[in-house]
Parts: C-alpha cells; structure tokens; sequence
C-alpha cells in the first residue's frame, strides 16, 4: 500500500510537471500566432500604402483629386479624398487575407503635403499612415533630330507657282510621286508652263502654315543660323549675305547639304551648271529667271511666290539609289513639368 501510495504521488507530481511544462508551450505557440498574425497585418497595410503611393506619383492620378472637409482623419488634416477620385481598387486592398482600407487626407493649409492611412484587419488589426510631399520640377529632354530628304517632294511651294517658262524638270522619286506639294488648294496658283513634271503630281493643300515648319517641324530659324558650319548646313539673312548669283555646287550623294536663304537674304540666282545634293530654302517670294543649268538633287522649298523659273533648272527627288539622304538637324530641346514625390521624413506611423 505504502509503495502505491507513493506511485500515486509520484505520477501526480509528475502529471503536474507536465501539464505546467505544456501550459507553458500552448502560451508560447499563442504568442508567436499573435506575432506572426500581427506581422501580417503589419505588412498588408505596408503593401497598401506602397501600392497607394505607387498611384499617387502619376501627376494625372493627384490632379484628378476631390477633396471634402472631414475633421475625423489624423491630426492635423481636415480634408479628406472623396470616395469618387479616390478609386476602390486603391482604397480598398485585399493583401495575405487582409482586408486593408485605404483613405488619403491633407490639411487645406498646405495642399502640397498627403498623408496615407492603411488599417488592415483580420486575424489581427494594424494601422500605417505615412506623410508624402508633392512638388513639381522642370525637366529637359534634348534628342537627336534628323531630316530625311526622301520624305520631302523636289518642290514644296507657300502659295503660287506662276509664269514659268524655259525648260525646266521635275523628276519625282518615285514613278507618279509627287512632284510639287504646295500649301494652296487652288489648282490656279500651281501655273507649271514649260514645267515637265514627267508624270509626277501636284499636291494641292498638303500642308498649313509656312513651308519652314512644314519640313523642319521640330527645328526653328534661329536654332538652325546657330548650327550652320557652311560644310552641311549654309544660312543667309540680311546678317550674312549670300553670293549673288550662286555658283557654288554642294553636297554630295552621300553628303546632302541645307542652303538656307531666309529673310534679308534675297533670292540669289542659282546658275552656271550649279549641282546641289540636298535642300534649297526661300523664306522670300523669289523672281527666279536666270537659273541656268542648275541640278537640285532633293528638293527647293519656298516660303512665297515663286515666279519666272526658267532655263534648263532639274529638280530630282532623292531616292533610295541616290543614296541616305538622312542630315543631322539641330537637337530637339523639349520641356516639361514633371511631378516630384517625397516621402516625409519621421512621418510614417505604425501601430
């Protein structure tokens, strides 16, 4: 009896020891469940306010913004984003089986400043709010610029064609191209006379404004009088004058060269077995008798009236077998605004 006894406080005790030992265990487990689900949560309404801030950096999404007084929100703001502007997909996430609601506040007073509010809820609830600041900034883009002379007819003309005599040609690129664009839509103001357009057409109203932005759409006067080295791009005004009459031949083939007469300039005659591999610009309208011989291998442009254009003058579309017909242009410098996004910092809050 004396031994059972004891057996039986033996296993008692024992028992005891057990049951405080897994008692303690089951705690254990119960705590780090309520770590692990609290870390869940934790990082739901982290990802919420990233995927929230990741919304808020397209400047369209934020301009697009409605706001409504509500004094409800974190101290110190008193407005908050309306459901409408405030899309659901944004403001109400479901990440790792937590259902996280997301609402955006400022303060009236400094509209520039956001503040995100993520609270998850679940297995366990957490809270994140982070500060942002938006703000915009100048930026500068510059690209290469190029003209492609095979895109541009062999004359391009602001308003008439008239009293042509001799003999001169066109020769379009291709077979039944076009051989004249041309700014008016009056099949009166195109006179071609003794012009050969040798089964070419003529463009009527293929373009608006100056025959200039018509072919260097993204290059200005003054960008390209800056450029000008008088190897690949030439440039007369009434600063730089021009030979008169002009004899030089220019370009080449693989070289084609810009011989720009703008304003000031005149209008030069072009004679005397003259080749030119490239583009011939007018910015005045131009009395043009006293071309003799000339070979412009891509294409005259003018900026008005072209009158008289006589002798044997040759204007041949570039194309392919005459080679690239590619010039580097001045760079293109564009200019924008752009949003800034900044997180606060010692803003964020978690609990």
């Amino acid at each position: 009896m004396a031994t059972l006894t004891m057996s039986l406080v033996v296993l008692f005790l024992a028992s005891l020891m057990v049951f405080y030992t897994s008692s303690g265990m089951l705690f254990e487990i119960k705590t780090g469940n309520n770590q692990l689900y609290q870390s869940k949560a934790m990082e739901a309404a982290r990802g919420s306010v990233e995927h929230s801030m990741a919304w808020l950096v397209n400047s369209s999404n934020t301009s697009s913004l409605a706001w409504t007084a509500d004094a409800t929100g974190p101290a110190g703001t008193n407005q908050k984003a309306t459901a409408a502007s405030f899309p659901s997909s944004v403001s109400s996430q479901t990440i790792g089986g937590y259902t996280v609601a997301v609402s955006l506040w400022r303060n009236s007073a400094t509209p520039t400043i956001l503040e995100v509010s993520a609270a998850a809820s679940g297995d366990a609830n957490a809270t994140i709010r982070q500060r942002i600041r938006l703000g915009t900034t100048t930026v500068t883009t510059t690209t290469p610029n190029t003209l492609n002379i095979a895109s541009v007819a062999p004359i391009v003309i602001k308003g008439q064609l008239l009293e042509v005599t001799g003999n001169p040609d066109v020769y379009p690129s291709t077979i039944g191209g076009v051989a004249i664009a041309t700014s008016s839509t009056n099949s009166s103001d195109i006179q071609i006379g003794h012009l050969d357009l040798n089964g070419g057409t003529i463009s009527y109203g293929a373009f608006t404004g100056d025959a200039w932005d018509f072919v260097f759409p993204n290059t200005t006067k003054a960008q390209m009088k800056a450029a000008a080295d008088y190897q690949k791009i030439y440039f007369y005004d009434g600063t730089v004058a021009p030979p008169d009459p002009w004899h030089q031949s220019l370009g080449t083939a693989s070289d084609p060269v810009i011989l720009i007469f703008d304003t000031g300039a005149g209008c030069p005659k072009i004679n005397g077995q003259v080749v030119i591999y490239g583009l011939v610009y007018f910015a005045n309208a131009c009395v043009d008798n006293g071309w003799g011989g000339v070979e412009i291998h891509g294409s005259m442009v003018a900026d008005g009236t072209i009158r008289k254009l006589n002798a044997n003058a040759e204007f041949t579309g570039w194309s392919v077998s005459s080679g690239s017909g590619v010039i580097t242009l001045p760079p293109t410098t564009t200019t924008s605004t752009a949003q800034t996004f900044a997180k606060l910092a010692a803003s964020w809050r978690d609990f």
